[in-house]
């Protein structure tokens, strides 16, 4: 019970839970504010739809539901007044033309269920009192619904706007320390399968993570990331070629395609860890620096260096392991060539193509004698 309270404290601590209850309580008294001054009759449903909207926690997030709130409420909309004006003109009841107009709007729910909001929007349109003339009605609430839409773009936009810049390079950095801590696991005499599949599911969430915070970060640059960001451009392909990698060597260890001495396990195992480790902490310094602010370049010659000298230590490997272990080190220069470089260089960004595993691969034990036939 006390690890759970800490933990709910801890999550509503961080600065992003705080940034999101600005965000929300700047978008209900905007769209308050702005209902109020074109004299809307129900500024409440403007409210509403901005909570709706703002809720979401990503730019990318916000102009989806948005788009969603906008088609949803105009089909709505229409099936609403189409309704009133079967009331009107036909002398049918309330009940009736609600359900004659809910049928198509269900159909077409089912095919697609993000337009659920035009069913809300017939409601809200039809079935809530209110006064004035019929066809006031539908048209005030539309122009309640689309304030709110309106409004929590604006500040979804402007209003500590969460940089996805900072976000991509922090979650590089925790990929990269998973990583390390794959790659510890996998190079024991003895590898626990169970143990690096539990860490491969991070590493692939993490990964995820990393790719919606670059399309967040395009909508942020439409058409001039890679000016401004080449290194969050490149990130992804990077990482996944390391992680690509890494399953590679775990899956041969889990083969029995370990070293076989413990020395030389252990000082992979080492080096390893070091050069994941300081890669991490070069994007986490990033992360805390302004774009376009250089970082001193300390560092890379070493991890260069050490590469290419433990490129002459794999006697005591296998061939597969060998291999596997070339591989990892071949992709690691070309990351940390990127990464100090903040991207500005000619190495990468690369496909995948005729890499060992695709980035979607997961850690499954297979037999290496084929990987090594390829």
């Amino acid at each position: 019970m006390y690890e759970r309270l800490k933990n709910l404290f801890l999550s509503i601590m961080r600065r992003g839970t705080w940034r999101q209850v600005v965000r929300m309580n700047v978008s209900l008294i905007l769209s308050g504010i702005v209902a109020t001054i074109i004299h809307l009759d129900e500024p409440v449903w403007a409210l509403i739809t901005s909570v709706i909207v703002i809720t979401q926690t990503r730019l990318t997030q916000t102009l989806s539901t948005g788009r969603e709130q906008i088609v949803g409420t105009l089909i709505g909309a229409a099936a609403g007044m189409s309704a009133i004006a079967l009331e009107q003109w036909c002398a049918l009841s309330v009940g009736m033309v609600f359900w004659v107009m809910l049928m198509p709007l269900a159909v077409l729910v089912a095919l697609r269920p993000k337009m659920r909001v035009a069913i809300v929007t017939l409601m809200v349109v039809l079935l809530f009192p209110a006064t004035g003339e019929p066809f006031s009605r539908p048209l005030q609430r539309i122009a309640s619904i689309m304030t709110g839409v309106v409004v929590s773009f604006a500040v979804s936009f402007f209003v500590l706007r969460n940089e996805a810049r900072r976000e991509v390079l922090r979650n590089a950095a925790s990929l990269l320390r998973r990583l390390s801590d794959l790659l510890g696991t996998a190079l024991h005499q003895h590898p626990d399968h169970d143990a690096l599949a539990t860490v491969d599911v991070m590493c692939r969430s993490l990964l995820q993570d990393i790719n919606d915070g670059v399309q967040e970060a395009e909508v942020e640059h439409p058409g001039s990331l890679t000016r401004h960001d080449p290194l969050v451009v490149r990130l992804p392909g990077l990482l996944r070629r390391i992680r690509s990698d890494a399953i590679f060597i775990s899956r041969a260890a889990v083969e029995g395609e370990t070293a076989r001495t413990g020395d030389v396990l252990q000082h992979e195992r080492d080096m390893l860890a070091r050069m994941l480790g300081q890669m991490a902490d070069r994007c986490d310094a990033m992360a805390a620096s302004r774009r376009g602010h250089a970082l001193p370049d300390e560092g890379m010659r070493d991890i260069l260096d050490q590469l290419d000298q433990q490129d002459q230590q794999g006697e005591h490997w296998t061939p597969v392991m060998r291999f596997a272990i070339g591989l990892l080190h071949a992709d690691m220069r070309l990351a940390v060539r990127n990464i100090w470089s903040d991207g500005r260089t000619d190495d990468g960004p690369f496909p995948l193509s005729g890499h060992p595993f695709v980035a979607e691969t997961a850690f499954d034990p297979v037999s290496t004698n084929a990987v090594a036939k390829q």
